[in-house]
């Protein structure tokens, strides 16, 4: 028997809404699974903490930055850096050469008004090297400020941690720094105000990042002070000035290896697929040298491959019970020099979805990492 058309298009449509109804439930219930594990993720922290700032010690920090600001910091000449590893590029050589930062403070509140702390001087000469984030300057004394890069709210740091931060900024920002953005965005049209605040988000983002790390791995962590700061940079053509409100953060000044400096060749390794070998990125097996430190007694290779270990277990339980990548490449791990210890001076977690997120085929983006730190350990020749 044939069914009218009017019967015809009711039972597609009919059909359709049941369908376009399944879709619906279904992203509704990844929306309320997302939230609830964003919710639930407690971030390996061995307690519930209302504010991050808790468990960032200003008095531990100052304490660390007041001796360091007692001692003369080294020439450039005299730190074991291969800073053939961290130069800038052509481009960026020009405006940096033409547009030179001069100098830099802290922004704090104070007497109802902004007030500029912590005269820090920098010059083009001080320049240590550059992140994916950040400048990095020697000051005077045995520190060093990173200056934090232009991003946009679309960069991949800029995950489910930072929605976090934007949710409750009270636990990551202190009560002076609301009250410095509210000074700031007065007179200022919306996407003034809205440019402002992801400069304060992003100070928020980045204080997380490092109290998820120290609260796991304290003794591998450099103190670090971060803030708002106000950067001013010299016209080239007179003797005016023009500043920019970022945030930066300062640290102590170590003398080192990176891990990355210790890389004595670089094999490329191909996939067996023909096809993956077109449309993966590179991937590098690392040979290191540990010899480039000379003699280093048998004891302290042990303790450095246990810390090394530890580091990795934590990677491994961050990206698995919590979907994070924790950043730790070969750049962002130092041994240093005389005292041969391993340290961490760069804190930075992504999503495991948006981490390498050219690479749609890699699975563990953590596996790399760990990859990298297993054959360095292979080179101690312990076993």
């Amino acid at each position: 028997m044939k069914i009218p058309f009017h019967n015809k298009r009711k039972i597609f449509y009919d059909d359709f809404e049941v369908k376009l109804k399944e879709i619906f439930l279904r992203v509704r219930e990844r929306i309320q699974k997302a939230k609830r594990d964003l919710e639930e993720r407690n971030l390996l922290f061995k307690t519930s903490l209302s504010s991050i700032t808790e468990i960032i010690s200003e008095d531990w920090i100052e304490r660390a930055l007041q001796k360091a600001r007692e001692t003369l910091a080294p020439s450039i000449d005299e730190i074991p850096l291969n800073l053939e590893l961290r130069k800038l590029g052509f481009f960026r050589k020009i405006f940096e050469r033409t547009f030179p930062v001069t100098y830099a403070f802290r922004l704090r509140y104070r007497y109802g008004r902004e007030f500029l702390d912590e005269f820090m001087p920098i010059s083009y000469d001080t320049f240590l090297g550059r992140g994916s984030y950040k400048f990095v300057y020697a000051l005077p004394w045995k520190m060093v400020i990173k200056v934090s890069k232009m991003i946009l709210p679309s960069d991949p740091l800029c995950g489910s941690l930072f929605t976090e931060v934007r949710k409750k900024p009270e636990r990551f920002l202190t009560s002076e720094e609301l009250q410095l953005y509210e000074h700031f965005s007065k007179g200022l049209n919306r996407f003034q105000k809205e440019f402002l605040w992801f400069q304060f988000l992003r100070l928020g983002l980045e204080r997380y990042h490092y109290a998820i790390v120290k609260e796991n791995l304290p003794d591998l962590i450099i103190p670090t002070r971060f803030f708002i700061g106000m950067q001013y940079r010299r016209h080239f053509l007179n003797d005016s000035v023009f500043f920019a409100i970022k945030p930066m953060d300062v640290q102590v000044l170590l003398a080192g290896k990176h891990l990355k400096e210790l890389i004595k060749s670089g094999k490329r390794v191909y996939p067996e697929n023909l096809l993956l070998r077109w449309i993966t990125p590179p991937k590098y097996k690392f040979e290191f040298d540990i010899g480039v430190f000379s003699n280093i007694k048998k004891r302290v290779l042990y303790k450095i491959k246990e810390d090394l270990q530890r580091l990795a277990n934590f990677t491994q339980r961050l990206a698995r019970e919590e979907k994070l990548i924790l950043d730790i490449h070969t750049e962002n791990i130092i041994i240093t020099i005389p005292e041969f210890e391993l340290k961490l001076f760069d804190f930075h977690i992504f999503d495991e979805h948006l981490y390498d997120y050219d690479d749609k085929l890699l699975k563990n983006p953590e596996k790399e990492h760990i990859d990298v730190i297993e054959q360095f350990i292979e080179s101690f020749d312990l076993e």
